[in-house]
């Protein structure tokens, strides 16, 4: 399985696929032709924001000249299938949305041991990225969620990876949240316990045959400090939890 935990596919929210940090030349690289490609909502149970988000996947990879010979939905609508349709593509793509309620339908639908051998790429975006970690950081993203003593801040995830992102940092490093700033109040003290990578749009990971690669603009918080750890242009290796640069550049 050759995977890309990004915080974001496309240039904005939705149109083109970003060719920051090398990512189209990448995927262009990995995937096998024919293309047969499965999305997996992040909101499996709202038709109106899953059939869009499947619209605007399908169109940013056209434009990209990577063309889907088969493409199908995962949602609600489609949950019985989910066995036979993860077994025929070659191409799964997870989508951005609220962490907790795409966690739970990925433990529904039995990702996790159904793609435990899958070989072919798997494409993650923003809370898709944070669900594959095998204990997912899952910070709040509503002012309820703040507010609740019971909001759960860990999930078990796909188990794909130990990295832990936050993406999207351009937005969210304004973001305040029923009073919490959450980069410098919630993720600050969040990282006492473990690192997290905060991620801007065109920055990713990429990890494959044991190897787990960084690329682009990317931020370590980690006991309470944050610190750049890359810059767009650049290769890191992450080799037991240090990263070491790659001289090649994009």
């Amino acid at each position: 399985m050759t995977l890309y935990l990004t915080s974001s596919h496309t240039l904005g929210w939705a149109g083109e696929l970003n060719p920051a940090n090398g990512l189209i030349d990448e995927l262009k690289a990995s995937l096998a032709h024919p293309i047969r490609c499965v999305m997996i909502s992040s909101f499996p149970d709202d038709v109106e924001i899953t059939d869009r988000m499947a619209w605007e996947v399908r169109e940013c990879f056209e434009n990209a000249d990577l063309a889907f010979d088969h493409y199908e939905v995962l949602d609600r609508r489609t949950e019985s299938e989910a066995e036979r349709m993860l077994k025929e593509a070659n191409f799964i793509f997870i989508c951005g949305g609220h962490v907790p309620t795409e966690n739970d339908f990925l433990k529904q639908i039995k990702l996790k041991q159904r793609i435990k051998n899958f070989d072919g790429v798997l494409l993650t975006i923003s809370a898709g990225s944070m669900n594959c970690a095998d204990n997912v950081y899952s910070p709040p993203e509503m002012d309820e969620e703040v507010l609740d003593p019971k909001y759960k801040y860990h999930r078990k995830g796909l188990a794909l990876t130990d990295v832990n992102i936050l993406p999207h940092l351009q937005t969210l490093k304004d973001m305040v949240l029923a009073g919490k700033h959450i980069i410098n109040d919630i993720a600050k003290a969040d990282s006492m316990e473990h690192p997290i990578y905060l991620l801007n749009d065109g920055s990713f990971f990429i990890i494959k045959d044991g190897t787990t690669e960084l690329r682009g603009e990317a931020y370590l918080m980690n006991k309470g400090k944050k610190r750049k750890v890359c810059s767009d242009g650049e290769r890191k290796l992450l080799k037991n939890g240090r990263l070491c640069a790659i001289n090649t550049k994009h």
